[in-house]
């Protein structure tokens, strides 16, 4: 798959794509039905960026200048013209400039690779991030109904990797997302996610006892009666 630099089709959605992270996307408005069959017939990623102004469907949407170009790892045509595609995010990229040349919108880009940062402290870091995340599924998991729960968690081991995983699961808005993937280095994404997922877990165990209360109470009141 290339990445074109100049004319880099681009495709707003209300999510933040990051790379090394899949996206499943049904593809259904024209627009992107032709963008997604140049990509497949020249060989090409496309780019997703968050939406900052405007909507997904139908109408412009105005978008943030920082994104993932993404690779198609499948794609299946239905019978009316929709798609079912696979994407997985390959590298951040920059956007310098927009075209209207099609009938969706398109661009020219630089890609953007992530800096390690400090590479002396990363190890510790990486330990802590990885086991504040594990700690952090388990704990969202035992909100949730026992069917929706994931039978083992597991989190890569390698920083940049696991940075963009757990930027891309923890429930956060997806502006602290962006926040996230518009970070020069790995070192320092670690660092803002393991912030954020110690504030989240304290508000996770508070959650937790208010259900456990209510659950309490819910038994005394039957009792009574």
């Amino acid at each position: 798959m290339e990445v074109p630099t100049r004319d880099l089709p681009l495709f707003p959605l209300n999510i933040v794509l990051f790379p090394r992270m899949p996206l499943p996307l049904h593809i259904f408005e024209p627009r992107y039905q032709e963008m997604i069959t140049r990509c497949l017939r020249e060989r090409i990623g496309f780019g997703v960026l968050l939406i900052q102004d405007g909507v997904e469907v139908g109408g412009p949407a105005a978008p943030v200048t920082v994104g993932t170009v993404a690779r198609i790892i499948s794609a299946d045509e239905l019978d009316d013209g929709r798609m079912n595609i696979l994407t997985m995010g390959v590298v951040r990229f920059r956007l310098l400039k927009t075209h209207d040349a099609h009938s969706y919108l398109s661009g020219d880009i630089e890609t953007w690779e992530d800096e390690m940062g400090d590479t002396r402290s990363l190890p510790k870091l990486t330990k802590s991030a990885h086991r504040a995340y594990i700690q952090y599924v388990a704990e969202l998991s035992e909100l949730m109904d026992k069917a929706d729960r994931p039978s083992q968690i597991v989190a890569p081991l390698d920083p940049q990797i696991l940075s963009y995983t757990i930027a891309s699961n923890m429930q956060i808005p997806n502006e602290d997302k962006q926040k996230l993937l518009e970070i020069e280095s790995v070192e320092e994404r670690l660092s803002r996610e393991l912030d954020i997922l110690e504030a989240e877990q304290s508000f996770l165990q508070r959650v937790k006892l208010m259900c456990e209360s209510f659950a309490r109470d819910d038994i005394d009141t039957f009792s009574k009666n």
